[in-house]
């Protein structure tokens, strides 16, 4: 086998990684994102906003330590979906898992985006920080130079275009329906009313 018979295994093996680890980030980026703005919109509460308040005026090496709450909280249940797993309920174990990962996942967004900054104070966390972000960024770079991730991408925002088409379109009946709605009780209350006088 010559190099570039070679090459072109390697190529033809990767693609399904390079597939999956796309499919991996684009959900994890969106997830990130996504679960960080519902979390955020809990800041128009006054306690809400209270408690971002305290938190944001924490010391660097407290703020460090509430970025371990997420994990403390659910680890409860990632044992409790461990044992139901061990125990033959699948189902149950692993929707507890996906929920557990999905509420942890939105903690720490909303958690880390509340204390990065008194954390970066610290200089060998700010360090790690840096080097982990551009790692990522390399990391991405070289994924977004790969022919499968940028299909990927682009099926990705295809979809998302035609969900939120499709929710646009959804609205709009049923602000129709509403309008109709709201004439034929006009119209029935009046005729009532005209009936009883």
């Amino acid at each position: 086998m010559n190099n570039r018979d070679l090459k072109r295994l390697l190529t033809w093996m990767l693609k399904p990684v390079i597939g999956l680890l796309a499919l991996v980030l684009v959900f994890e980026e969106w997830l990130w994102d996504a679960l960080k703005a519902q979390l955020h919109r809990l800041s128009r509460l006054p306690a809400v906003h209270r408690l971002e308040a305290w938190l944001g005026a924490l010391p660097p090496w407290a703020s460090l330590l509430v970025l371990a709450v997420p994990a403390l909280v659910l680890l409860p249940f990632k044992l409790g979906a461990l044992w139901a797993l061990a125990h033959g309920h699948a189902l149950l174990g692993v929707l507890t898992l996906v929920a557990a990962k999905l509420t942890g996942t939105a903690l720490a967004a909303y958690l880390f985006d509340l204390v990065r900054d008194n954390a970066r104070k610290l200089a060998w966390f700010d360090a790690v920080y840096n080097a982990v972000m551009a790692l990522l960024g390399r990391a991405k770079a070289w994924l977004a130079s790969q022919p499968v991730y940028c299909k990927v991408r682009s099926q990705v925002a295809n979809f998302k275009a035609r969900w939120q088409a499709f929710r646009l379109r959804q609205a709009a009946r049923r602000s129709v329906w509403r309008r109709r709605v709201s004439l034929a009780r006009l119209r029935l209350t009046k005729w009532l009313s005209g009936r009883r006088s």
